[in-house]
C-alpha cells in the first residue's frame, strides 16, 4: 500500500512538473515593431512612444514622403524634459534615429522636431554610418525578417545606447541631420 501511494505521489508530481510551462521571457520593447512600414500609423505611433528616447513628449508624428517625422511637444513640461534630462537632445536624436532607421526601414529618412528645430537625416546616409560601427547590421530586406533584427538588436542595443552617448559620435552623426526652424 506505501509503495502504490509513494507511486502515485510521484506520478502526479512528475505529471505536474512536466507540463507547466516555463515563463516566458519579457520582451524588449521594440520587439513587437521589426519590419514595421512607415504608412502602419498605429506601429509607428507606438515606436515614438514607447521605444523612443522622450517618447512622453511626443505630439504627433507625420510620415508624408516616406520620411518618419516625430513631432514633440513644446510646453514647458516637455522642454523640461528634453533640456534638464540626463538624456541629451543629442542623445536622444543619435538613439531614435538609429533605432528608427532599424524598425522601420523603408522610410526614407527620420526626422525630428523639438522647440521649433526640424532635424532630419535621409535613410542611406545613416545607414552608410551605422553600418561603419555596427558591421553586421542587417542589409536591404534582411531589416523585414524578425528573428535577424531581434538577434541583432538583442546583441547590439547596448552598443547603440553607448554610441548615442559619445560625444565623438554624436558630433559625426549630428553633421548627417539637416536643421530647419519651424517656428
Amino acid at each position: 500500500m506505501k509503495k502504490l501511494a509513494t507511486f502515485l505521489v510521484l506520478t502526479i508530481v512528475l505529471l505536474v512538473g512536466c507540463t507547466t510551462q516555463a515563463p516566458e521571457k519579457e520582451k524588449a520593447a521594440w520587439e513587437p515593431f521589426i519590419g514595421t512600414y512607415v504608412g502602419d500609423h498605429m506601429k509607428v505611433s507606438k515606436i515614438a512612444n514607447t521605444v523612443f528616447m522622450h517618447g512622453d513628449t511626443v505630439d504627433h508624428f507625420d510620415l508624408r514622403g516616406e520620411v518618419l517625422r516625430v513631432i514633440y511637444r513644446n510646453d514647458n513640461e516637455a522642454l523640461n524634459s528634453w533640456f534638464s534630462s540626463s538624456t541629451s537632445k543629442e542623445k536622444a536624436l543619435v538613439y531614435n534615429a538609429m533605432m528608427g532607421a532599424i524598425l522601420v526601414p523603408n522610410a526614407q529618412g527620420y526626422g525630428f522636431e523639438i522647440d521649433g528645430e526640424l532635424y532630419e537625416v535621409p535613410r542611406d546616409e545613416l545607414i552608410t554610418e551605422m553600418e561603419s560601427l555596427l558591421p553586421t547590421l542587417p542589409h536591404g530586406n534582411d531589416f523585414f525578417e524578425e528573428k535577424i533584427v531581434e538577434e541583432f538588436l538583442t546583441k547590439h542595443e547596448q552598443t547603440i545606447q553607448q554610441y548615442a552617448v559619445d560625444p565623438s559620435y554624436q558630433s559625426i552623426l549630428m553633421k548627417k541631420f539637416s536643421i530647419t526652424k519651424t517656428s
